[in-house]
């Protein structure tokens, strides 16, 4: 079970149709469409990967492959910038 934690230098704010993600560090702002706020929520909340994907999977009309792809991609991107981070156990 694989976890994210997200970095104590960002700051997420939501807006109408998704969330905006400072890095307060770099002073960068990250766009996050409504599925990357959501991803973002869940991470809060200290959900693992497969569990945020089930939750995906539940709230959009995606698959499980399409969901993991996606996040995946998500998680990938969020940790090149330094906003999040694996979790080793």
């Amino acid at each position: 079970m694989t976890r994210y934690a997200i970095s104590p230098d960002a700051a997420c704010a939501a807006v109408e149709d998704g969330a905006v993600v400072l890095n307060m560090r770099t002073k960068r702002y990250y766009s996050l469409n409504q599925t990357g706020a959501m991803v973002w929520r869940l991470m809060e909340d200290d959900l693992t990967v497969e569990e945020i994907i089930a939750r995906i999977v539940g709230q959009y009309d995606v698959d499980d492959e399409e969901a993991a792809r996606t996040v995946a991609v998500l998680l990938d991107e969020l940790t090149a910038e330094a906003l999040v981070a694996p979790v080793t156990a």
